[in-house]
């Protein structure tokens, strides 16, 4: 059972080795988008010399606040590309076992006091730059890269990453507390490619990143038994990663003595 945990967002990088480590956690997901474990705070180096000291293995989370690879900018994409190749590098230097990523969005519009978004303005765009771009992108990352759910996957975006899916060695992250908010049925039906599974609780309505059982997450409905990849605990607090760390491992050992 690989459990571990991206830390509280309040630790000092030591700190939070020291966190991960003294609560038994198989390994750290650092997220980059956080200033004291970005691209330019941690060098390859310094997380050799962590992940040796502390013995966890390392997950790393790409930034997703400055990447996005359906952006319908040219120029935006060709610097997500740049950036999550500075990803891919850190994280082949320093031995990490997964980079989990969001592959964009692309925006709607207000209008007169409502939000107006229409997939399909976007769709054959979205397929295009997914086929064209992100596939030859992740057919070289020596590195495993995992797509998290964090938008819609249906129609011509679905179609596209299947066949990345079919032609590469893509992964999947699965984030149960997105999957809460928004059904994404592709994660569900690819389960044999999760290969990490991002672990949280909310109320259906909005991302809280609450402690697992303080929300409305069904864990019966996800194919645990299936798994043998990494449980990554997505709170962010260091009380509420312990609650969920507690509760998920007797969620998991009474399912599997039914």
């Amino acid at each position: 059972m690989k459990i571990g945990a991206q830390p509280d967002v309040r630790h000092g990088v030591r700190e939070a080795f020291d966190f991960i480590t003294d609560n038994g956690f198989n390994h750290i997901e650092i997220l980059m988008d956080h200033p004291l474990f970005s691209l330019e705070s941690l060098s390859h180096c310094e997380l050799i010399e962590l992940i040796w000291s502390y013995d966890v293995e390392l997950l790393i989370h790409a930034p997703a606040t400055s990447t996005n690879f359906i952006s319908i900018s040219e120029s935006m994409r060709r610097a997500s590309y740049e950036e999550m190749e500075k990803v891919i590098n850190l994280a082949d230097k320093a031995g990490a076992k997964l980079i989990t990523f969001h592959i964009g969005w692309n925006p709607g519009f207000m209008n007169n006091g409502n939000f107006y978004f229409d997939p399909k303005l976007y769709e054959r765009h979205c397929e295009r730059v997914i086929r064209e771009e992100l596939g030859p992108f992740i057919e070289k990352s020596p590195v495993t890269l995992a797509l998290e759910n964090t938008i819609a996957i249906e129609g011509e975006i679905e179609k596209a990453l299947s066949k990345i899916l079919d032609e590469t060695s893509l992964a999947l992250t699965l984030d149960i507390g997105h999957y809460n908010i928004q059904r994404n049925n592709f994660f569900i039906k690819n389960f044999d490619r999760v290969a990490n599974i991002h672990v949280h609780d909310n109320n259906g309505s909005k991302d809280e990143h609450l402690s697992l059982g303080k929300g409305s997450v069904d864990l019966k409905i996800f194919p645990f038994n299936k798994f043998k990849g990494y449980f990554t605990i997505e709170t962010r607090e260091a009380t509420s990663i312990i609650e969920t760390r507690d509760y998920l491992i007797r969620y998991l050992n009474e399912s599997h003595d039914r």
